[in-house]
């Protein structure tokens, strides 16, 4: 059985953590695999523990180049502070490549590019599970691109991403990202769930994830609810909304400055709601750990990011025939068709998503069928089955392995 080392670069439990524990779980059973990811945050590496997924943890921050859709500009000082820190890195990487000797490398996301130097005798791939940022003539683009060429193989989770990416050298194909349709199936009733997180059942409950996100538009969400003001409509927040607590010592005095910006937009949310009094609008129910129930406790979700981002929570409620309201940007629609599996808005517009919502909950007939349909998306191209044996297949086509 041919050996992959996978490398992961963030130790929070977001879209990228969720969609490396399927994979590695499912690539698992063809390969031996071995996972490094970051030893803190440790809410990856917790949630893969109680999965009894095996993994391997190093404790630094991995170097990367956070130039994507989302990600930081280049006049951001944290961008500059994580594209020097893999000059720190290279020493522990080669010696730990060394050590496990792979037949294949796999990095799990483009921010990592820069790790293609390091595998010059060795196969290698890169999970892109970003969209990119500005054009692809750009002087960073085509450094990353240049980063990018380095790989034997490059996976896309949708067309409009491999257009995108003027990479020359690599094999690239598209997988989507994938699920396991009953780790997204309930167990409970909505009335359970909704008693189990603290919600009102009788209420038309609206599902924002992503915590105190500004990429993943919480302002625009609060906004949205703010216009509607319906004490028949709640907004749900699930996600950290916790602030920052730092120490006195010269680690967290830099981090506090890099987190500024981060604080400040906490700050002016809690602000914001407090000015509008609003609060009884909304429900902050922090970090799940169970997705499945907390998405049965809603009647739909909301994701308002303000950039081309991917949206794992689309397909996620899919699962249970439930709907979605994501901005008009062209990177979702492949996987989301306007009033056919859920709408689309203005980017950027909270009135225009207040009256989707709106919308959605004054039209039953309207709600349903959208969710329907989003679930027939959903089984049509985010099923494990499907998706993985795209990824298997041209790892095998790359390392030559025949039992899989």
């Amino acid at each position: 059985m041919k050996k992959i080392l996978f490398i992961h670069n963030c130790g929070l439990l977001g879209g990228g953590g969720i969609s490396l524990y399927f994979t590695i779980k499912h690539l698992s059973s063809f390969y031996n695999l071995v996972c490094y990811i970051p030893e803190s945050p440790s809410q990856l590496s917790d949630f893969l523990n109680s999965k009894n997924i095996t993994i391997k943890k190093y404790n630094f921050k991995n170097g990367s180049i956070p130039y994507y859709s989302g990600g930081h500009s280049l006049s951001s000082p944290r961008f500059w502070y994580h594209s020097l820190l893999p000059f720190l890195n290279i020493k522990y990487w080669k010696k730990t490549i060394e050590k496990e000797a792979p037949d294949l490398i796999i990095v799990n996301s483009k921010v990592m590019c820069w790790m293609g130097y390091l595998f010059k005798n060795i196969k290698s791939m890169c999970f892109v599970r970003e969209t990119m940022k500005g054009n692809s003539s750009n002087f960073i683009n085509r450094i990353i691109f240049n980063m990018l060429n380095k790989f034997s193989l490059i996976s896309f989770l949708s067309e409009y991403d491999l257009h995108q990416m003027k990479t020359t050298g690599p094999r690239k194909f598209v997988a989507p990202d994938f699920l396991d349709l009953e780790e997204y199936k309930s167990k409970i009733t909505r009335e359970e769930a909704c008693q189990q997180i603290g919600i009102n059942p009788q209420k038309f409950n609206v599902l924002f994830v992503g915590g105190i996100n500004e990429l993943k538009g919480i302002d625009l969400a609060i906004k949205a609810i703010q216009k509607i003001k319906n004490d028949n409509i709640k907004l749900v927040v699930a996600g950290d909304i916790s602030e920052i607590k730092y120490r006195s010592n010269l680690k967290d005095f830099i981090k506090k400055l890099l987190q500024r910006k981060h604080n400040k937009f906490r700050k002016d949310i809690i602000n914001y709601i407090d000015k509008k009094k609003i609060s009884k609008y909304i429900n902050f129910v922090g970090l799940q750990s169970d997705m499945a129930d907390l998405y049965t406790s809603c009647d739909i979700l909301i994701f308002p990011m303000k950039e081309p981002h991917q949206s794992r929570p689309l397909f996620e409620i899919g699962v249970q025939r439930k709907t979605a309201i994501l901005p008009n940007f062209p990177n979702i629609t492949e996987f989301l068709h306007d009033n056919v599996n859920g709408l689309v808005f203005e980017p950027g517009n909270p009135k225009d998503l207040a009256d989707k919502i709106v919308k959605l909950y004054e039209n039953e007939n309207l709600l349903n069928r959208l969710g329907n349909e989003n679930y027939n998306f959903t089984k049509k191209f985010h099923s494990k089955e499907k998706c993985l044996n795209i990824i298997v297949r041209e790892i095998n086509n790359l390392i030559g392995e025949q039992n899989a």
